[in-house]
């Protein structure tokens, strides 16, 4: 198991230093910085995790770099409901490590917007940590610490090579969604449908073998659809 926390446009640099040291708390070494705001005081907030400051992966394209991973978690302190579908389903931090294998990006968002709706639409689960109503939006570095925490001991398993990878769901999404176009399935509807695939995919954890049955019989439904068109 490999966890990846992934901070995404943080503007706060106290708050890049603090995760860092959170993560060094819970055994995690490795730290993803999306567009963050790095400066003498995140090195200063780090304190005895400035290695893990040092030493953390620049992204220069988060849909690229999310591709290479087994399992890609967005947080989030908002709930959604039936209207706002891409918050809709989400999971609290304890059922984490009972879906967490191979690769796993966590997405910590911005301090004011947290993440945004494209941004969503990449991930395969949704974590959002129970708070009280009066007050339900957590500092980054304080989510960071109960998510890591929860995920702590399933760091050390070994990765499952034959879980599919993001890409391999992405491959399997976009054959999808050559199909719907072709059965003329409302166009407005395909992005959303596009989403719900992608989180029910991301919480079955679905091996290599298994996309690639699917992707089989998108192809052939293609395939045949192309044929019945040109009789």
């Amino acid at each position: 198991m490999e966890i990846w926390p992934v901070l995404v446009e943080l503007k706060i640099p106290e708050n890049v230093g603090f995760i860092a040291r959170v993560a060094k708390n819970f055994g995690i070494k490795r730290l993803c910085l999306y567009n963050c705001k790095v400066t003498e005081e995140s090195y200063h907030t780090a304190a005895n995790a400035k290695d893990v400051l040092e030493n953390a992966v620049m992204i220069e394209d988060l849909q690229e770099f999310l591709q290479k991973m087994n399992l890609v978690v967005g947080t989030t302190g908002v709930p959604g409901g039936d209207y706002k579908y891409l918050r809709k389903e989400l999971l609290p931090p304890e059922d984490l490590p009972s879906i967490a294998k191979g690769r796993v990006a966590i997405l910590f968002g911005r301090e004011d917007y947290g993440l945004y709706n494209e941004e969503l639409e990449m991930c395969h689960v949704l974590v959002r940590i129970p708070t009280s109503e009066e007050y339900p939006v957590m500092n980054v570095s304080h989510a960071a610490a109960v998510i890591l925490y929860f995920l702590r001991e399933v760091e050390s398993s070994g990765e499952d090579d034959e879980t599919a990878t993001s890409r391999d769901i992405e491959v399997l999404l976009s054959n999808l969604v050559e199909m719907l176009k072709m059965v003329q399935y409302p166009e407005h509807r395909i992005k959303r449908t596009v989403v719900i695939f992608r989180r029910i995919l991301g919480r079955a954890r679905v091996k290599k073998y298994e996309v690639h049955s699917l992707n089989a019989i998108f192809r052939k439904t293609v395939s045949y659809i192309k044929r019945m068109n040109r009789i």
